[in-house]
C-alpha cells in the first residue's frame, strides 16, 4: 500500500472519530429497562428522542447525559407504530445538528452510535437503501426509512444515525424492520416531535373496517370500466366508527378511495392517512354488483392504529 493510499485511510479513520466525539455531545443513556440501557438523542433544547420500547416506565426516568452526570426525564409523549419517545430534562446543552440529504443517499458511510453506560460506542457502514414511504412492523405508514448494513449492538436503539462529519441523519431502531438495521430519517423525527408537542400524540387516522383483497371478475372490470383487478370487501364495521357512519355495510367492495385503486389493505390505509384532519375522502364500491360512492372522515384514534 502506498504511502498516499495509507495517509487517506489515516485521514478517513481521523474523520469518524471525530464524527463519534461529535456525536457523543448529544448522546445520552436512558435506564428504563432491565439490564442494558438504551440510547437517546438531544434533539432540541431540553428534549430527548429515544426507542419506546426501550423505556417501559412513563415517569422519573433516569437519564446519564452527555457530561456523564445523572438526570431524571419526564415523558412527553410516545408512539409505538414509530417506536419513538420524547423526554424532557433538564440539564442538557448541546443538541444534534442536522445533516442534509446528500449524506444520507444510498452508499453513504455512515454510524451508529449508542450510549449504553458512561461511556458511547459506535458501529461503521453504510446506507443500503431508502424508501420514501415505508410501512413499519407494527403497520404504521412512515414517510420515509434508512436501511443500514452496520451493527447494532445492544443499547443502540434510540441512538443517533451519523454522517462522516458527525452530524444526525436519524435514530436507529433494531425493532422497527424485520431482519436488519434500520434508522429513521431527522425529517421524520422532527414531524413526530412537532407532533408530541402540539397535540400530546401523533394522529392517526381511523375509520373502523376490517378489509381483505379479492379479484374482481373481467366481467364486473368491464361492465364497471376499471382499470384494475383487485379490490377489498368489507369484513367488518366498527359500530359509531365513521365507515359506519358512512353507510359502508359488510360484504361492500371497495374499488377505489380518492380515485386511486385499492388492491391491498396497505392501500387503505394509506388513503385515509393522507386525509387532512376534518376533511373526507370519496369511496367508491360495489354493493350487490351496483356502484355506490360513500364520504368517509377519518377520526384521530391518537396512539391506536391507522385501520
Amino acid at each position: 500500500m502506498s504511502s498516499k493510499q495509507n495517509s487517506g485511510l489515516a485521514e478517513l479513520s481521523s474523520q469518524l472519530s471525530s464524527a463519534v466525539e461529535k456525536a457523543a455531545g448529544y448522546t445520552v443513556a436512558i435506564h428504563a429497562r432491565r439490564r442494558i440501557p438504551s440510547s437517546g438523542v438531544v434533539w432540541r433544547n431540553g428534549l430527548i428522542v429515544g426507542a419506546s420500547h426501550t423505556v417501559r416506565r412513563e415517569e422519573s426516568v433516569p437519564v446519564t447525559l452527555p457530561s456523564g452526570e445523572r438526570a431524571t426525564a419526564g415523558v412527553v409523549g410516545r408512539d409505538p407504530g414509530t417506536d419513538l419517545i420524547v423526554l424532557r430534562a433538564e440539564g442538557l446543552e448541546s443538541t444534534a445538528d442536522r445533516a442534509d440529504a446528500s449524506e444520507s443517499a444510498v452508499g453513504s458511510l455512515v454510524l451508529a452510535v449508542g450510549r449504553a453506560g458512561p461511556d458511547v460506542s459506535a458501529s461503521f457502514g453504510i446506507v443500503s437503501a431508502t424508501a420514501a414511504a415505508w410501512r413499519t412492523a407494527q403497520g404504521t405508514r412512515v414517510e420515509g426509512v434508512l436501511r443500514l448494513d452496520l451493527g447494532v449492538y445492544d443499547g443502540f436503539s434510540g441512538g443517533p444515525l451519523v454522517a462522516a462529519s458527525g452530524r444526525v441523519i436519524g435514530i436507529n431502531n433494531s425493532a422497527l424492520a424485520r431482519g436488519g438495521a434500520a434508522a429513521l430519517p431527522a425529517a421524520v423525527v422532527d414531524r413526530f416531535v412537532d407532533e408530541v408537542l402540539s397535540r400530546g400524540h401523533v394522529r392517526r387516522p381511523f375509520v373502523g373496517v376490517a378489509v381483505h383483497p379479492v379479484t374482481l371478475s373481467p366481467a364486473t372490470i368491464s361492465r364497471h370500466g376499471l382499470s384494475n383487478d383487485g379490490a377489498l370487501v368489507v369484513l367488518s364495521v366498527a359500530a359509531g366508527a365513521p365507515a359506519d357512519s358512512a353507510g359502508v355495510l359488510i360484504g361492500d367492495v371497495l374499488v377505489k378511495a380518492g380515485g386511486r385503486a385499492l388492491e391491498r389493505p396497505t392501500d387503505l390505509l394509506d388513503a385515509i392517512s393522507r386525509v387532512e384532519e376534518g376533511r373526507s375522502v370519496k369511496i367508491e364500491l360495489l354493493r350487490g354488483g351496483a356502484p355506490q360512492t360513500v364520504s368517509l372522515s377519518p377520526v384521530d384514534r391518537g396512539e391506536g392504529g391507522d385501520e
